[in-house]
């Protein structure tokens, strides 16, 4: 018992250098420009619309972390000025290197898409969902550019799914480590 005892206290002894490298930030700030390449349903060709995308990670450990996901897009289809606002929380796992962290996500929420034109607007809430992923490049040790995110982003609005794709780049910001 004695000589088990002495094995598990040493094999701790070694780890604890191990566990103090596991170092990770524990909350993630990210806000840059988002592209939007929008299915219109049948209305027309696809459109792309222009906007932003923030996001706000709380990490759990090294690789997992819990996601909200806000974005804002505008452009014009037909002659009519539409905008489309998302939200989205779900999960974010991330494969840490020193400077490198590409990571994966699957979003769930919600999207309010509103047009006005020729003198009438109307408006829709469905439920959202975005899947996809991208890579961070930190420069220093809190501060890094998102180098690309790029999400399959599905919407139903109009009780019509939409099949969308949405590509952000940007700059975040680590805290805690």
């Amino acid at each position: 018992m004695k000589k088990l005892l002495l094995i598990i206290a040493l094999m701790m002894f070694v780890a604890a250098p191990l566990l103090a490298q596991d170092e990770f930030p524990r909350a993630q700030v990210f806000g840059g420009y988002s592209y939007l390449n929008l299915d219109t349903s049948g209305l027309s060709s696809r459109q792309n619309f222009n906007g932003w995308n923030a996001q706000t990670s709380f990490n759990v450990n090294r690789w997992f972390g819990l996601t909200g996901d806000f974005g804002g897009y505008y452009g014009n289809v037909s002659s009519v000025s539409v905008h489309d606002y998302s939200y989205l929380f779900g999960p974010t796992v991330t494969f840490r290197a020193e400077r490198v962290a590409p990571f994966v996500h699957a979003l769930f929420g919600g999207s309010h898409v509103g047009g006005s034109g020729f003198g009438a607007s109307g408006s829709d809430n469905a439920f959202a969902m975005a899947v996809g992923g991208g890579l961070d490049l930190s420069f220093k040790s809190n501060f890094g550019v998102r180098v690309a995110q790029v999400d399959w982003y599905r919407t139903s609005h109009f009780n019509e799914t939409q099949n969308n794709v949405r590509i952000s780049t940007g700059v975040f910001y680590n805290f805690g480590k």
